[in-house]
């Protein structure tokens, strides 16, 4: 999560952005020392670059993102073993021609989140960018550039009450306007709204784990044969897996029988020699962590 800055406003997003935390977000140079620390020390091989955000680093964005590509352009190779796979999150709103071009090369898959084809219902999410005739025109803008680029396209989205009636049924003519406009869709990812702990959001928000497995069921009947990859990530999928590395360069993790407000912050991934210290000092559990993020 290389910055809390978000130019979209979702009420379902939990942001830590408070001025203080905001402050405390790491320079370029500070993001840049750690994907080399992460690459070289600690021997990722896959990263995800999200937000907030992604492309909104810095004063100018999206410079600073365009820049800590070139930085991570260094550790691309054709050998697999020693190649650093990356992908992005982004809402696209700053997704221009200069990103697209850094982005070759470098970045092998875009998510791109998408709740609904109905502008009405993305404002009363908060997923509307200001002075955007269609939030959906502009992804199939987006998709239609990365594809040219030879990136491949993953989308995303957030089920909760707001949308969970018509979404199943908006799933075809999004993929139809995506290929209208020459784009490809490689895979979708559907997630359950996870509760942060903020009772007034969960009430808004929340799909019992029934509404959501016919959610899934209504989903796969809507893409069957199509040839997207299909991946429904529900609430204690996303509990386990995650392992957020956070603006400021800590990792923000779970153990068994944790909630959002609960969950664990290591210190400045820096600190740590090699994985095992990680583990060690932070009795992460290596399993569990393998399970989702490939050791």
């Amino acid at each position: 999560m290389i910055t809390n800055r978000c130019n979209l406003r979702c009420s379902y997003c939990v942001l830590e952005n408070a001025p203080h935390q905001l402050r405390a977000e790491l320079s370029l140079e500070h993001k840049k020392a750690l994907v080399s620390h992460l690459y070289t020390n600690l021997n990722f091989r896959r990263l995800t670059l999200s937000g907030g955000e992604a492309l909104l680093i810095g004063k100018h964005p999206p410079r600073e993102f365009i820049a800590l590509l070139n930085h991570i352009r260094q550790y691309r190779s054709s050998n697999p073993a020693d190649n650093l796979q990356l992908e992005v999150y982004t809402n696209g709103s700053y997704c221009n021609d200069d990103v697209v071009a850094a982005m070759h090369g470098v970045v092998d898959v875009v998510a791109v989140t998408i709740d609904s084809v109905d502008d009405e219902v993305l404002r009363n999410i908060g997923r509307k960018h200001r002075g955007e005739a269609s939030y959906l025109d502009n992804i199939v803008k987006v998709i239609s550039q990365l594809t040219a680029c030879g990136i491949t396209i993953k989308l995303h989205s957030v089920v909760s009450t707001k949308n969970i009636e018509a979404l199943a049924s908006e799933l075809r003519p999004i993929l139809a306007a995506v290929h209208d406009a020459a784009g490809v869709v490689n895979s979708w990812k559907f997630y359950q709204y996870m509760s942060y702990d903020a009772p007034e959001v969960d009430k808004t928000h929340t799909v019992t784990h029934a509404a959501y497995a016919d959610f899934c069921t209504q989903a796969q009947q809507a893409l069957q044969g199509t040839g997207v990859k299909l991946h429904f990530k529900d609430n204690q999928e996303m509990n386990a897996s995650l392992f957020n590395i956070l603006s400021y360069g800590n990792a923000q993790y779970m153990v068994a029988g944790d909630t959002w407000s609960t969950s664990r912050r290591t210190e400045d991934l820096r600190n740590y020699a090699s994985m095992q210290e990680l583990f060690a000092r932070n009795a992460i559990d290596e399993e569990r962590f393998s399970k989702f993020h490939e050791l």
